[in-house]
């Protein structure tokens, strides 16, 4: 019994030392493993590959050719060594009669040469340099063109332009500076009218005015004249009760004829509420109405009611801004 019990404990103590070595080896050989990984990943070798260095040529040089110049002399063949350039008559010396050298008398028991008298040689004849100046032509199409005039450029045919400006008692107001920058587009729109197309100017505040009786001529002095009389125009305060409105002068205007009204306006009627039949009454697609206001907001009555003219009229509205 007792050999018995002895055997089982060694066999437990084996078995225990066993395991002990067992685990002692495992962590010992993964640690090896574990070395000789990180070894070699250290040892690992990348080559970088030198830049390459790209070779420099030097710039050719530029090969003479030789050019026969194109001028009159009397030598039977006159070749001139030159460059590139084009050939010219710069620098270039008529040989007609040769160059005449003074020598004294020779003494043949001395050295035989030239006397030391000085030589005078003919005077050489002076050359004209001619510089001509190119003159630069202006392109009247390459200049900025308004909204104004390519609209009046759309249309097709001759066409009879009245230009009207409200100057009644509601524009005195306005800034000078912008009623003057509405006045110069009408003045710089008459520079591009054809020869064909005629013009005129009305203004409207106590009454209604128009700068000539008929319709004017596209010509220089009348263009100057007609800018000059629209750099003049002011607003005047009226002293009536109420002033001629843009309905009245659109009804004056319609009664000439013309195919376009360029109408400037801050849309103020001295009748009261505009009636729509009434605004249908002064539009018609024969006569296309280009309306102008300044300093306003879209939904601003006045801008409201002369965007209601260019529309039944086929014109254009144009709300100048900044």
């Amino acid at each position: 019994m007792l050999s018995k019990y002895r055997s089982s404990k060694a066999l437990v103590v084996s078995f225990a030392l066993h395991f002990i070595a067992g685990v002692i080896g495992f962590f010992f050989w993964t640690g090896e493993q574990f070395i000789a990984n990180q070894d070699a990943i250290n040892a690992v070798l990348m080559k970088v590959e030198e830049p390459k260095t790209k070779r420099m040529n030097r710039p050719k040089r530029p090969q003479v050719r030789r050019q026969k110049a194109n001028v009159q002399t009397n030598q039977p063949a006159l070749k001139i060594l030159t460059s590139n350039a084009p050939a010219t008559d710069r620098g270039v010396v008529s040989a007609a009669e040769p160059t005449q050298f003074t020598m004294g008398p020779l003494n043949l028991g001395d050295n035989v040469g030239l006397s030391t008298e000085s030589v005078t040689p003919q005077a050489m004849p002076q050359m004209e340099r001619v510089i001509t100046r190119p003159v630069k032509k202006v392109d009247s199409q390459a200049r900025p063109k308004s909204r104004l005039v390519r609209f009046i450029e759309r249309q097709e045919g001759p066409q009879r332009i009245i230009y009207c400006v409200d100057l009644s008692s509601s524009m005195v107001g306005l800034a000078p500076r912008k009623l003057q920058r509405i006045l110069r587009i009408m003045s710089n729109s008459l520079e591009f009218l054809e020869p064909h197309d005629e013009f005129n100017v009305c203004t409207f505040s106590e009454e209604v005015y128009f700068y000539q009786p008929d319709f004017l001529p596209v010509s220089e002095v009348d263009i100057a004249d007609t800018a000059a009389h629209l750099e003049g125009a002011k607003p005047v305060k009226s002293e009536r009760y109420s002033d001629r409105d843009m309905l009245e002068a659109l009804q004056e205007a319609h009664n000439r004829g013309p195919t376009i009204v360029v109408l400037f306006s801050d849309g103020i009627l001295t009748s009261g509420i505009p009636n729509l039949q009434t605004i249908a009454q002064h539009t018609t697609t024969e006569t296309r109405i280009f309306t102008m206001a300044i300093d306003m907001a879209e939904d601003f009555p006045g801008a409201v009611l002369l965007r209601m003219l260019a529309t039944h009229s086929e014109g254009e509205f144009w709300l100048v801004r900044r």
